[in-house]
């Protein structure tokens, strides 16, 4: 293991379009966001009870534990996922997921770099997370954003549609769609809200344990942890009677 204070860290893009943590917030409740294209209609981010316990932990610990995939049958898609990548994204950090797996002898640990949106720099990103330990893989989706179109709008797609209910495509694994590169993608990752960017990952294989641990190494090394001041669990959730519009905030994004 080498000594990740002797590299730099990754950097996130500054001058990009990003979310703000008040409207990752308020889509995780079913609100609506107050800048257009945080959310989506045909990608789920309102979190149930469990999921909301699961998201404050995170937050403060800066990577987040998710029991398997974190798939939602009836949601067709990972809404813990998709709104703790907002969240990251809101911040400028990389998205850390723990993956638990049934036995706990095959956890994956997996460093979404995404978030940073800096795509030439990627590489460099990924060899500082794999000087925290070895055998890591490094993954990108290489599938074209949905560009040049309105969230709401993109949520109607096919292409969406079918994404969301197959396992995502790796660089090892691609699928039928062209393969991008980053700097065809580097435009993208500026001005694409994050649900539209294909992932760029390194990913470790760990027990338990081990795992735990070194989720909590990556989150220390790259700073994603915060003391967050969003709406908690215990403060319950908004108050907001079933079958109203959205403008009321009843039926809400994801």
């Amino acid at each position: 293991m080498l000594d990740l204070d002797a590299l730099p860290r990754p950097v996130a893009e500054t001058d990009c379009w990003r979310p703000t943590i008040d409207d990752v917030d308020r889509i995780s409740w079913g609100r609506n966001a107050k800048q257009k294209g945080t959310g989506s209609r045909g990608v789920p981010h309102r979190l149930n009870d469990d999921e909301r316990s699961l998201y404050d932990f995170a937050r403060r610990k800066g990577f987040v534990e998710i029991g398997g995939s974190g798939w939602r049958s009836e949601r067709r898609d990972s809404p813990l996922v998709n709104t703790f990548r907002s969240w990251c994204d809101a911040r400028g950090v990389p998205a850390i997921y723990l993956h638990k797996g049934r036995d706990g002898t095959d956890d994956q640990v997996v460093v979404d770099l995404a978030p940073l949106r800096t795509p030439l720099r990627f590489e460099a990103a990924a060899a500082f997370c794999l000087g925290a330990a070895p055998n890591g893989t490094v993954e990108f989706e290489g599938r074209p954003p949905v560009d040049l179109r309105d969230a709401e709008d993109a949520a109607d797609d096919d292409e969406q549609q079918r994404a969301a209910e197959a396992p995502a495509a790796s660089a090892s694994e691609p699928s039928g769609a062209r393969m991008f590169s980053l700097e065809e993608l580097a435009e993208a990752y500026v001005t694409q809200p994050i649900y539209r960017l294909p992932m760029y990952a390194v990913s470790w294989v760990r027990g338990r344990s081990e795992a735990k641990e070194l989720a909590k190494l990556l989150a220390e090394s790259l700073g994603t942890s915060e003391d967050a001041k969003g709406r908690r669990k215990e403060q319950g959730s908004p108050q907001v009677r079933p079958g109203k519009s959205r403008r009321s905030g009843g039926y809400g994004i994801g």
